[in-house]
């Protein structure tokens, strides 16, 4: 379908992809582990956990968090009669990329963090609305359209595409091209449009359509609102995991994934 070899430098966009794949780690949003004693009385413990609205929290022995009690099951008692193992299953290294936490998060609500072969930090849902994810997400988004910017330019040339997107939305491109000239950056006009814009090249065009799985007009529509609706979420600081679930934000993440990795096998028109 696309003939020619690869002719573009992609040392930024690597770099870039690199840097949210494996340099940013749960460490940037895993939070200290509060205990009590496996001696301590469950009752009291309970209460303190309500007034904190905690629904879990660890539990030590000789200086060792042993594992963690659950808030609803506390009753009569010693805290040890209550006390839950680890399972590997519920843990997650510190070294963990945060975009493999995401894909981890998808049917979980939290997780413990081993670090040094000690477990001594913990992540819930309510971490996820910590900067690193949020950086983690519109960085994702912003690679696909970068990559996504290449791949018109590079099918369509620079004016080509001209009538696959309204006349009212070329003209509002032209104009942030224009400002942006005069500010003497060094752009072109298909970067000057909206990712909705990119994404309308793509679905309106077949072979490109093909090329990016995408198996029709309607879904690649769906998905590509899907994409922009939360890029402009988190563009406004607002709250993630409202309007839309952590499940369908991580689908979210997955769908930029998956169109990332396809992009990267794209051959460039010599």
């Amino acid at each position: 379908m696309f003939n020619g070899s690869y002719k573009k430098n992609n040392s930024s966009y690597l770099s870039l992809k690199t840097l949210y794949e494996e340099n940013i780690t749960v460490k940037s949003i895993a939070q200290e582990l509060e205990f009590c004693h496996k001696n301590d009385l469950a009752l009291e413990i309970q209460k303190e956990l309500e007034k904190k609205n905690f629904d879990i929290l660890a539990v030590e022995d000789q200086g060792e968090i042993i594992g963690y009690i659950e808030r609803q099951e506390l009753g009569e008692g010693k805290i040890a009669e209550y006390l839950k193992c680890f399972t590997p299953r519920e843990l997650v290294s510190d070294s963990t990329p945060l975009i493999q936490l995401l894909h981890i998060f998808k049917n979980k609500t939290r997780v413990f963090v081993l670090e040094n072969n000690s477990i001594k930090k913990l992540i819930t849902h309510a971490d996820l609305q910590k900067p690193p994810i949020r950086m983690l997400i519109f960085g994702y988004i912003t690679l696909l359209e970068m990559r996504m910017s290449d791949i018109i330019m590079d099918k369509f040339g620079d004016d080509s595409w001209y009538p696959m997107i309204s006349g009212d939305r070329l003209e509002k491109a032209t104009e942030l091209y224009r400002r942006r000239i005069d500010k003497n950056e060094d752009i072109n006009l298909i970067e000057c449009l909206q990712i909705s814009d990119k994404f309308d090249i793509i679905h309106k065009d077949q072979e490109l359509r093909f090329f990016f799985q995408i198996p029709s007009k309607s879904k690649g529509k769906k998905d590509a609102n899907a994409i922009r609706k939360l890029r402009d979420k988190i563009s406004h600081a607002n709250e993630l995991g409202l309007d839309m679930s952590w499940i369908e934000i991580i689908e979210v993440v997955e769908s930029c994934g998956q169109l990332l990795e396809i992009s990267e096998s794209y051959r460039y028109e010599k």
